[in-house]
């Protein structure tokens, strides 16, 4: 299955998206050929239309297509990840209990993705720093991703972060971290390319590593030295060894492009990168 991340929607209506909007999306994602879809609520404010009708809307609309929700991501909750006092709190889990309840309007979608953003710290508000401090912000964060996870599998589904640039995660290395520290299989990974590769991750090697914590993807390309979406094959990532090794790691699920564009754009980029992908996965 091919499929498109949020980013198609976001580069056609812009961050206030809103359920119409994201209907119309979906028109033209079929008309390009994809069978995949990624629904999002991208600002806290769209929460109560989503809750109210919106989900079961986009759902609706999809099954007439015959498109498949991928994974939901919630990528206003973001927010609940940003800075320590944020990781040192319950914050979060009343919106997440909503969001659970929208994602279960989309039939046989089981992965719940919370991106996990830029940690940012009012350094000169610290009274006193040391490695106790970093210790016990680290230990914080595992708490409250456990508390997310709970929840979620309490509810039939799974968890995936995503991680960017900078998160108090902090990084692949981190991630796994987590991993084995909770011990749980229902915590995996969207695995967004753009921003491992800013990240100066070795891509290839990623689902060698990662192997069935992979439970989605966000499949773009930059030059390594700036967090951008482009199409794959527009940037540095070396393509044909990443797509071999996460076949043969036992991935199974949707490839799903993501690329941020200007709207009149879209059309165009994201033909682009699914000739491109398909041409790698018809060579393995």
């Amino acid at each position: 299955m091919f499929g498109v991340s949020p980013a198609f929607v976001l580069s056609l209506y812009g961050k206030q998206f809103s359920v119409k909007d994201f209907c119309k999306a979906l028109v033209v994602i079929k008309e390009l050929g994809f069978t995949g879809f990624q629904p999002e609520i991208f600002i806290k404010e769209a929460l109560p239309d989503w809750a109210d009708f919106g989900s079961k809307t986009i759902s609706k609309k999809a099954k007439e297509l015959g498109l498949q929700a991928t994974q939901f991501i919630a990528h206003f909750m973001m927010e609940y990840f940003s800075t320590p006092e944020e990781v040192s709190s319950d914050s979060g889990l009343e919106d997440l209990k909503k969001v659970i309840e929208i994602t279960k309007h989309f039939n046989n979608c089981r992965v719940l993705t919370i991106p996990v953003g830029q940690f940012s710290i009012q350094w000169d508000k610290l009274q006193h720093i040391d490695i106790d401090w970093a210790m016990e912000i680290k230990k914080r964060l595992v708490e409250k991703i456990n508390k997310f996870l709970e929840l979620i599998k309490e509810s039939g589904l799974v968890l995936a972060l995503e991680i960017l640039p900078f998160s108090i995660v902090g990084g692949i290395e981190g991630f796994l971290t987590v991993c084995s520290e909770l011990g749980s299989s229902d915590l995996g990974i969207n695995l967004d390319t753009g921003h491992a590769w800013a990240c100066r991750e070795i891509a290839p090697l990623l689902p060698l590593r990662l192997k069935d914590r992979i439970f989605g993807l966000h499949l773009c390309d930059n030059f390594g030295t700036e967090n951008l979406s482009l199409a794959p094959g527009k940037g540095s990532i070396e393509w044909q060894p990443f797509m071999k090794n996460l076949l043969s790691s036992g991935y199974n699920g949707s490839l799903d492009i993501e690329i941020a564009c200007n709207a009149e754009e879209v059309r165009s980029e994201y033909q682009a990168g699914l000739q491109y992908l398909k041409s790698l996965t018809t060579s393995q």
